[in-house]
């Protein structure tokens, strides 16, 4: 019994003394491996190193990877983490199948910071990273990126351009191989999620866009509380610009998104989803029209869409409880003039600006007009269309007219008083010029020229104003009047001043006119 138990030990020992020794080979063979291997511009540290070779795994305490030169988009990478930890690692697969398999890898509270490259006026093109010449596949069952922080800065590191406080990723079955490492994704995978918190980006020098939470997976992504606002109050970028710009302030509580998918091809990107839905959406605007007015073209909302660096495709879009402001502010006026759209709901169907596209675009919009007005609007146009064709009708009932004097007084200085009971047009036409046709049935409309502190009426010009403008009593059997419209396009103005400019010709030949309808 005594020699057995003496063999025991001495096996025992030898067992402890190999693995003991096996340990440290293994760890000397990756200091190695990793001296050999990373390339020059990578350095990697840790401040201690654990092994188990029992279970295959494999752990990095303190982790610090710094990367610099133009290898990529980023001219600097540190990453900092408290673990880099691997998991089952299959000794199996690595000697008899030549592929490398482990059944984790998790990176814990990582700390990612990228500055950008500066800009080399010289440089003619961007120079690609070498491709790695990658010998074996490698399969990771499940890839962790647990509570990291991501910081992208520019060059001077004086402005941060992504700030991103908390991101947990999890990607299921990750794999590559020498052909899919030379890729534009370098690696495939089957199921993902990713949640991302406190985001913050700024979009150039005035805008920033920021978001509360991301969620995303497979098949959907929920976004919460998302912004995208003016840095400046409105009195700081009044100060700060020579031209006239919007003040912006966008608020969505909710969105939802559902079956997106991603296809690149050659460098380029396509973003796919059959639905989009964006919930209590609020957007206020503010001009100051006291700053100078920019002439230089604006282009229409389909040749902003065509020109687009990616491809998108969305088969539908739903806005659900909006609500738009914008506010126009002229020099020493006491208060700005308003505009609002309110339970604003939209459907916009085919969003897509793919060449092979060939359908129209549609939106069909209704509203309340200043909150009280019921206003409906169809919209569509041909994305890929170089003329830039659109089509447009409208229907707005139920409007008095008073509740414009808000946002007419300040900008028009004209004063209305009236009901429109019901309104109709249609408008088609192009990046020059529209025409259409309009009908309105109302009741007692008039108009009142104001002087111009806007505190008192003109009334020789505001009577013989209503000299021309009939009260609704000449029309037709169903108390229609009709009009004509006939406009061309202001370049440097937007859409929606172009279609203002289309519905003030209509409604100015409806109330001066003949009120007659075409034969």
């Amino acid at each position: 019994m005594t020699r057995i138990l003496k063999w025991f030990l001495v096996l025992f020992v030898f067992f402890i003394g190999a693995y003991m020794v096996a340990t440290w080979k293994m760890k000397k063979e990756i200091v190695d491996f990793l001296n050999q291997k990373v390339p020059d511009h990578i350095a990697f540290s840790y401040e201690k190193l654990n092994i188990n070779l029992f279970n295959g795994d494999l752990e990095f305490e303190k982790v610090e990877v710094e990367s610099s030169g133009r290898q990529t988009s980023s001219c600097e990478i540190l990453i900092n983490a408290d673990n880099l930890s691997i998991s089952r690692f299959s000794y199996w697969k690595l000697l008899f199948e030549k592929s490398i398999y482990l059944k984790s890898l998790t990176l814990s509270k990582p700390h990612l910071n990228f500055k950008t490259c500066p800009k080399d006026p010289t440089e003619k093109e961007v120079t690609k990273p070498n491709p790695i010449n990658l010998l074996k596949e490698i399969f990771i069952e499940e890839l962790i990126f647990d509570s990291g922080i991501v910081e992208i800065w520019d060059s001077s590191e004086e402005t941060e351009l992504l700030s991103v406080k908390s991101i947990d990723l999890n990607l299921k079955n990750v794999a590559t191989d020498p052909q899919i490492i030379k890729k534009y994704v370098p690696f495939t995978f089957s199921e993902y999620g990713i949640t991302i918190q406190n985001m913050t980006a700024p979009l150039g020098k005035f805008e920033v866009l920021q978001m509360k939470t991301m969620k995303l997976d497979n098949s959907s992504i929920h976004i919460t509380n998302i912004s995208l606002s003016t840095a400046l109050s409105k009195l700081a970028l009044s100060q700060e610009i020579t031209y006239q710009r919007d003040h912006i302030q966008l608020e969505i509580p909710e969105i939802n998104i559902e079956n997106h998918n991603y296809i690149v091809s050659n460098d380029s990107l396509q973003v796919n989803f059959k639905s989009l839905i964006l919930n209590a959406p609020n957007l206020e605007m503010y001009r100051d029209k006291s700053r100078l007015e920019n002439f230089n073209r604006r282009p229409l909302y389909a040749e902003l869409f065509r020109e687009l660096p990616f491809k998108v495709a969305i088969d539908s879009i739903l806005i659900k409880h909006g609500m738009v402001r914008y506010e126009e502010d002229l020099p020493n006026e006491e208060s700005a003039g308003v505009l609002s759209f309110e339970k604003l709901d939209a459907d916009i169907s085919n969003f897509s600006n793919l060449a092979s596209n060939k359908e129209n675009l549609k939106i069909k919009l209704n509203a309340n007009l200043m909150g009280v007005g019921s206003f409906n609007l169809d919209w569509e146009f041909k994305v890929q269309d170089t003329r830039n064709t659109f089509l447009i009708s409208g229907e707005l009932s139920n409007f008095n007219t008073a509740n414009l004097n808000d946002f007419l007084v300040p900008n028009l200085r004209t004063k209305t008083t009236g009901t429109i009971d019901q309104l109709y047009f249609t408008i088609s036409g192009d990046g020059n010029i529209a025409t259409g046709d309009i009908k309105m049935r109302y009741e007692d409309f008039k108009f009142q020229v104001l002087n111009k502190e806007r505190n008192g009426v003109k009334k020789v010009l505001s009577f013989i104003g209503n000299l021309f403008v009939n009260d609704g009593s000449k029309a037709d059997t169903e108390g229609y009047r009709y009009g004509n419209i006939s406009t061309e396009r202001t370049k440097n103005k937007s859409f929606f001043n172009y279609l203002w400019i289309n519905l003030q010709d209509g409604l100015l030949d409806v109330l001066t006119g003949n009120g007659k309808k075409d034969e």
